[in-house]
């Protein structure tokens, strides 16, 4: 892996730039550019040379709110293949040799406002989409998770849990889960109560009543929980692509899809219940399907999907089943995703190699954006 730093610092010399190059401290407690590791103070005739030098190892020119970024102040940031980093710079430009402290002080305020109260950088172009998607076990939470951390310490980065797990635990998902509690409880006792010949025909007409009963609202509510499941969905989508609009990079742990019904974060209901009879079903199952539909076609720019073999996910999802496993795996294989840059991973390798692969493909990814948006 190459070391940006080392490599832009050896390009520099070879430039013989006129300029100062101040590396950051970390244990120093002037915070002021905690944010980059590297300031560079340079004469304003070579602000092209610089951008040349930025551009050839893949940096990024961020572009914050006029107010806060002057002429004389750029910010690129790139990555550090080496240690798997974000690498910021600050460059400073001057109009004459000896304007270095000069500069400093123009910059001091505006550097203060960019990197205390606005930490947070976002692209000067349209911020990327990015779906993680895999089947059970390979790692699609942990690698989001990460990826957010990595990215949050430079730039504005949002994830957006898309799937109807543990993440995702509204009201109605447990009041499903106590009513089929109470459910499984009444199958059981009726059950271990054995129906006698005695007994009054009436009473055990009343039971059975009730018993459909319950199972009816359970449908429904079960229904409904999955409808509004695709609301959540859909609402959260709309959220992110206003915000990768303003520059920002939202990452998607899964992605919902319609090729394939009642799995894999495809539509659910007609599946599970689309034999019942009920006007309330099939019109909980058009909306669900629609709010999907509208789901694909805010596709993801880009889609990285983690392989993994089930007897590897087995091992990772014990309580799982390995068929399961193996279909929903030949699913991630066979998803399309007409709108989207996909890439394919490997996540049997080690966690550590795996997310630098990862890091340095949407990275690679960004800089192709960048390069179509200058």
């Amino acid at each position: 892996m190459v070391d940006v730093q080392k490599e832009l610092l050896k390009d520099l010399d070879q430039k013989k730039l006129d300029n100062s190059v101040l590396q950051t401290d970390p244990e120093n407690n002037n915070k002021t550019f905690q944010s980059a590791e590297m300031l560079i103070f340079g004469l304003e005739k070579d602000r092209e040379v610089y951008r040349g030098l930025f551009l050839k190892h893949q940096f990024l020119q961020l572009k914050g709110r006029k107010q806060l970024i002057t002429e004389n102040l750029e910010v690129w940031i790139g990555y550090d293949g080496n240690k798997g980093d974000l690498f910021q710079i600050l460059l400073c430009f001057r109009e004459k040799k000896d304007e270095r402290i000069d500069a400093m002080t123009r910059s001091q305020a505006c550097i203060n406002n960019v990197f205390k109260k606005n930490t947070k950088s976002r692209l000067p172009f349209k911020g990327p989409t990015i779906a993680l998607i895999g089947s059970d076990g390979s790692g699609k939470s942990t690698v989001t998770n990460d990826l957010e951390t990595w990215f949050s310490e430079k730039l504005d980065c949002r994830r957006y849990y898309l799937g109807s797990g543990d993440h995702y635990n509204p009201v109605y998902k447990r009041s499903i889960k106590m009513i089929r509690r109470l459910f499984k409880s009444a199958i059981v006792l009726n059950k271990q109560q054995k129906i006698t010949s005695g007994r009054n025909e009436l009473n055990q007409t009343e039971k059975k009543s009730t018993k459909k009963g319950m199972k009816n609202w359970y449908i429904l509510l079960n229904a409904y929980y999955l409808y509004r499941f695709s609301v959540h969905s859909l609402k959260q989508l709309k959220k992110s692509y206003y915000f990768s609009e303003q520059g920002g990079i939202c990452l998607f742990d899964r992605y919902p899809q319609n090729q394939f019904l009642g799995i894999n974060d495809g539509p659910k209901i007609r599946k599970s219940y689309g034999d019942i009879n009920s006007s309330m079903i099939k019109r909980l199952i058009n909306k669900e399907e629609e709010n999907i539909r509208k789901c694909v076609e805010m596709s993801p720019d880009l889609v990285i999907k983690l392989i993994i073999s089930p007897e590897i996910g087995i091992l990772r999802k014990p309580d799982h089943n390995i068929q399961e496993l193996k279909k929903k795996s030949d699913i991630i294989h066979d998803l399309n995703f007409e709108h989207a840059v996909v890439q394919s991973i490997d996540a049997n390798q080690k966690y550590e190699e795996e997310l630098k692969t990862i890091k340095k493909m949407i990275w690679d990814y960004l800089f192709q954006l960048s390069k179509m948006n200058r």
